[in-house]
Order: structure tokens, then C-alpha cells, then sequence
């Protein structure tokens, strides 16, 4: 984890150069396990302890902190304390490289702050969880934006290898004393190393996103990911403080064995995708038991395809398949995005399609109008729906 911390402090000079956008990781864990010793060795980077910023205050103020971190890196502590109904958006925002469009005491609008700048976040809870804590909903966009890893979850809370140390906590103690007496040398130096190196090649970008992409696809073999978007794009982001970390080595500044950040970095992404596989499948269990209780209790709702069961209300059904209108699907997942649902349906395999992108199934000529509906896997809903 620590290596990875400290090769996402790294990307900030890159991420301009590449075209990606900004965001980064959410270190999430109990308190007193190295969460805050992580963000400190990552400050450390590029600046002395006080670099690091906290959660605390309103999205104009984080603003301010995004733009003076240009290039650099963004190091929030303690997630719990910014608003939950405002988190979500400050995600969006800090990984977008904008702020707000204000207006001046004239009614001129003010120039927009902008930057580019990864970021490193840490908190007790998820960013999923803190939202909630509010009463709202995290979008896969802004889970991709910041990247939610278990950071007590390691041989030693937060660390792999207490490197002579009794314990954590000594561990800990001897990296804050490190960050305190040494920061402020790497970033510079990283920077003036790698602007030699845009000096003297051609095509820097073009070549550094054809190793990024080789990585991926190594990586992307290795771990059997599905073509998913979101999941490639969290893939690149580890890939990008992989490689940036070896830039670091190669030019002197970890004191690491080459390898050894590209390794940390599949490591850790593995571990996230574990994770995440984990966490959908439960959501799929509780998608389809939603639909299971609704459709079980409301069958005489939904017509049997070419038989005579009265006007349908919810949708059709035959021996296969159960199609649920829109609006129906909609009223059954309530507060929870519906479209993000039919996602979850279609990944397990468990939603009827169209071909090209639709979620939805056109139905046949047999009904009026031909209406577009969700067609769900009858097996999947255990309801017996021949009559």
C-alpha cells in the first residue's frame, strides 16, 4: 500500500502530459492502523507534513487547494469531514480539473480555477458510505473517480513489512519522524528529470500511453476482466502509478528494485477487483430478490404471451423470460437507479438485449405497439410462469 501511495504522488507531472484526468485513491480503514502514515510518505513527495489537507470545509475552499496542488499531488485526510451531500460532487470535481462558475459583486462571471492533479484521500468510511451517511447515492462515475481500497486489510494494518520495526505503530512513528526531517526533494527532482527526458525524446506521450496500454492488456489477461469501460479505466489509473513509480526508481529517487511498483500496483488492482466482484454479486442477489418478491406477488399482473390472461399492467411473461415495462422496473428498485440495476442484471447474464448498447428488449410483433421492456431470466426469479 505504501508503495503505491507513494507512486500515485508521482503522476502529478504526467497527467497533463498524458491527457487523463485527475482523481485517485480513497484509503479506507479503521483508525490508528497507518492510514494518515500513508498520506504523509505520499505528501512527502512534495512538501512538508502541513501538505496535507483535510476533507474539512465547502467545495470553494477545496477548490483553492486543487489549483495551488497543480501538477503535484492532493492529499485529503479524514473523509467524514466534509458534508456527505456535497462529497459526491467535490469527487466529480476534483477529478475534472474545474471548479464552479461563480459570478462577481458586478454580475461578471469570475475566471474558473482549473487544474490537473491526482489525488489521495483517506477515512473510516467508504465514499459510498458517507454519502449514504447522508442520504445520497454514489454513481459508478464518481467510484471509478476515486478508488475505494481497504488500507487495514494488509500483514501489519496498513503496512506489508515493518522493516525491523516490533510493530505498526513503531513503524508508523519512524515514517512520520522521516516525512518531518526529509520532504520536498523528490517531486522537484522527479519533475527536472523528467522534462530532460521530453527534451531529448520524440513521442513521449505517444510512448508512455503505448506502455500504459501493454500493462493493461498484460494485466486485463492476467485477471480475465470482462470489457468493461469503468473497470479499464480504474486498471489505467493503477497502471499510470505503476509505471510512474519505476520512472521514480529508474531516476534514483525510491531506492526500489525495478519491478517493484509495477508489482504493487497488479497487486493492489487485483485486490480491487476481487473486492468489487465480491460487492456486485451481493447487489445482484438483492436486485433479483426485489424482483422475485414483486413478481411472485403480482403474477397475475404480467400476460402470458400467446395465451388470453387479460390486459397486461406490469408487462408479459412466457416459460423463459419475464418483461417488465420501464416504468414497472423503475417503482420495483425505487430509490435505486434503475438503469444501474438493468447494468447489474446484464453482467450476470441475467437481462435479454437487443444488439448494440440498449438494456432494454424490443418485444415481438405478437404485441401491440412493441414496446420496449426489461427482460428478465425467468429461471433467475425461481417462479414457475407457465399456466
Amino acid at each position: 500500500m505504501m508503495i503505491l501511495s507513494l507512486s500515485h504522488a508521482f503522476t502529478g507531472p504526467l497527467l497533463s502530459v498524458l491527457g487523463r484526468d485527475g482523481g485517485g485513491f480513497h484509503l479506507r480503514g479503521a483508525s490508528s492502523r497507518g492510514k494518515s502514515t500513508l498520506l504523509g510518505v505520499a505528501a512527502s513527495v512534495w512538501g512538508a507534513p502541513s501538505f496535507v489537507q483535510s476533507w474539512r470545509g465547502t467545495d470553494n475552499g477545496i477548490e483553492g487547494i486543487a489549483a495551488a496542488c497543480n501538477d503535484s499531488l492532493l492529499v485529503l485526510d479524514e473523509l467524514h469531514q466534509v458534508e456527505p451531500r456535497v462529497a459526491g460532487e467535490i469527487v466529480y470535481m476534483l477529478a475534472n480539473g474545474r471548479g464552479k462558475m461563480r459570478m462577481n459583486s458586478n454580475g461578471k462571471s469570475q475566471q474558473t480555477r482549473r487544474w490537473s492533479v491526482p489525488v489521495l484521500s483517506s477515512g473510516e468510511l467508504s465514499l459510498e458510505e458517507h454519502m449514504a451517511s447522508g442520504g445520497r447515492t454514489m454513481y459508478a462515475g464518481q467510484d471509478i473517480r476515486l478508488i475505494d481500497l481497504a488500507a487495514d486489510a494488509r500483514l501489519h494494518g496498513a503496512f506489508d513489512c515493518l522493516h525491523g520495526e516490533l510493530n505498526g505503530r513503531a513503524f508508523a512513528e519512524r515514517m512520520q519522524r522521516a516525512g518531518r526531517e526529509n520532504y520536498g526533494v523528490a517531486g522537484p527532482a522527479f519533475v527536472e528529470k523528467l522534462m530532460k527526458g521530453l527534451d531529448m525524446r520524440e513521442n513521449f506521450r505517444e510512448n508512455f500511453l503505448r506502455v500504459v496500454d501493454g500493462l493493461c492488456r498484460v494485466w486485463s489477461a492476467k485477471v480475465d476482466l470482462p470489457p468493461d469501460g469503468q473497470v479499464q479505466r480504474v486498471m489505467a489509473r493503477f497502471a499510470i502509478a505503476g509505471l510512474a513509480g519505476e520512472m521514480a526508481t529508474k531516476f534514483g529517487l525510491t531506492g526500489w528494485a525495478p519491478g517493484t511498483a509495477k508489482s504493487a500496483a497488479y497487486e493492489l488492482f487485483r485486490s480491487w477487483v476481487d473486492a468489487r466482484d465480491s460487492a456486485t454479486r451481493a447487489e445482484i442477489d438483492e436486485a433479483v430478490a426485489r424482483t422475485r418478491d414483486y413478481v411472485s406477488k403480482n403474477l397475475g399482473r404480467f400476460s402470458v404471451l400467446g395465451g388470453s390472461v387479460g390486459t397486461p399492467l406490469d408487462g408479459w411473461r412466457d416459460e423463459s423470460w419475464i418483461y417488465i415495462t420501464p416504468e414497472c422496473w423503475r417503482m420495483i428498485h425505487k430509490d435505486e437507479d434503475a438503469v444501474e440495476m438493468a447494468r447489474l442484471y446484464h453482467t450476470a447474464g441475467l437481462l435479454r438485449t437487443q444488439k448494440g448498447k440498449s438494456l432494454q428488449f424490443k418485444m415481438g410483433r405478437s404485441v401491440p405497439k412493441r414496446p420496449w421492456v426489461y427482460a428478465v431470466r425467468a429461471s433467475a426469479l425461481v417462479i414457475v410462469t407457465s399456466d
